[in-house]
């Protein structure tokens, strides 16, 4: 059996679990967003559009490293280490970003402005967009530890509340 593949979550709860414990599932599942929301807004300064416009950038970076057989490892396999790893990532620019997230692409081009004046990005002569090593050491650190916290106790708080029950 493969152990870097995504679980069936099929398996870890029924439909039955999720009927009788709906309510606390939607207020597990809105707290941890809600703080996650609270976090981006903190951490960007009140716009939720850079977050997001930040977020599509590294995933259009990294998509590449992706598996398509699905194994959920194989991006940490596949992403290279070290200082010379941005140099392997897939740059875009704006008019995928605005397609990808439905945000104008005038607005697109101000929010990479703002990402590029704080370090995070990085635009070439071309306008294409690559995520700056700073950023991941801005966030790697502390953010995500944080945000990894939260994201895993709530995980297991659903796990716990939506268990089969055993006959």
């Amino acid at each position: 059996m493969e152990t870097d593949t995504l679980p069936n979550r099929a398996a870890a709860f029924d439909r039955e679990s999720y009927d009788e414990n709906k309510t606390a599932v939607a207020f597990i599942m809105n707290h941890f967003l809600l703080r996650y929301l609270n976090l981006l807004y903190q951490e960007f300064d009140g716009d939720l559009l850079l977050p997001i416009v930040l977020g599509e950038i590294a995933r259009h970076n990294i998509l590449r490293f992706h598996s398509s057989s699905g194994k959920c490892l194989d991006i940490r396999d596949r992403l290279k280490s070290g200082a010379d790893r941005l140099q392997h990532l897939t740059s875009t620019n704006a008019f995928s970003i605005s397609e990808a997230t439905g945000i104008p692409r005038e607005t697109v081009r101000r929010k990479v402005d703002k990402l590029v004046l704080r370090g995070w990005l990085v635009k070439n002569a071309r306008g294409e967009l690559t995520v700056s090593a700073t950023v991941g050491n801005h966030f790697m650190d502390d953010f995500n530890l944080k945000l990894l916290d939260e994201l895993l106790n709530a995980s297991d708080c659903l796990l716990q509340l939506l268990k089969p029950k055993v006959a």
